[in-house]
């Protein structure tokens, strides 16, 4: 009896779970990650002591770790997030994404290191959701893209505790992204000000990017932004 009382009491005082950051890889996670900690965990401690990452055939080790390592969940597709855990999806323009994942070391077999972007962009990717996972290389980085985010877009409509967000709508609309957060996860909690909210600065994590919407512009002539769009629609 007693041992059945204390499972009771175990499953109503149970911690509440840690809101993380899901998406596809360059995407801005650590931004999000960061901005999250400063903003709705200040004094939680959220860091991991190293972090394992790269492309599947060169898996590296970060020994620093990640100070936000903590409010990570995955890069995974949507199917394999089907739970009740609180989720934050970060989506970014698919072109940004494609040209910070040509541009980054290790996100790519080393086959693949030496192509243009224009030639990139038209060459099929051999990992599938994280470049950790290796898989038969089908998909297009931006025929990827619109996998990874079509799938979680629809789990979203199946599942109220997951709430999308943009990377453009962090850098551009920090508070009115905060307040999205805010009124989805933490209702219970005092509501910051403009004035106190912590707007994250610098580029963060393995290899940030410098926080900015439009770099990939000066990459993408006429004719690539023809094949960018017969692939993705409309939606970003």
């Amino acid at each position: 009896m007693i041992k059945k009382i204390k499972t009771y009491f175990k499953k109503i005082i149970k911690p509440k779970a840690i809101v993380k950051v899901y998406s596809h890889p360059r995407s801005g996670t650590h931004f999000l990650e960061a901005f999250l900690a400063e903003n709705f965990y200040k004094k939680k401690d959220l860091s991991v002591d190293k972090v394992t990452w790269g492309h599947w055939s060169n898996r590296q080790v970060r020994e620093e770790g990640n100070p936000y390592g903590k409010l990570f969940g995955n890069h995974y597709l949507a199917n394999k997030n089907k739970n009740d855990l609180p989720k934050l999806y970060i989506l970014r323009d698919p072109r940004a994404v494609a040209y910070s994942v040509w541009k980054t070391p290790n996100f790519l077999h080393k086959d693949l290191e030496n192509l243009t972007f224009k030639e990139f962009l038209r060459t099929p990717i051999d990992w599938s959701g994280t470049p950790s996972i290796k898989a038969e290389p089908i998909l297009t980085i931006l025929e990827h893209w619109k996998l990874h985010t079509d799938s979680w877009y629809k789990l979203s409509e199946q599942n109220g505790n997951i709430l999308i967000i943009t990377y453009e709508d962090l850098i551009k609309e920090p508070y009115e992204t905060y307040l999205k957060i805010h009124d989805k996860f933490f209702k219970k909690t005092k509501k910051l000000t403009l004035e106190n909210l912590d707007i994250v600065k610098k580029p963060v994590g393995l290899l940030p990017n410098k926080a900015k919407v439009d770099t990939w512009k000066s990459f993408f002539d006429e004719e690539d932004l023809l094949y960018y769009s017969k692939i993705i629609d409309s939606r970003v």
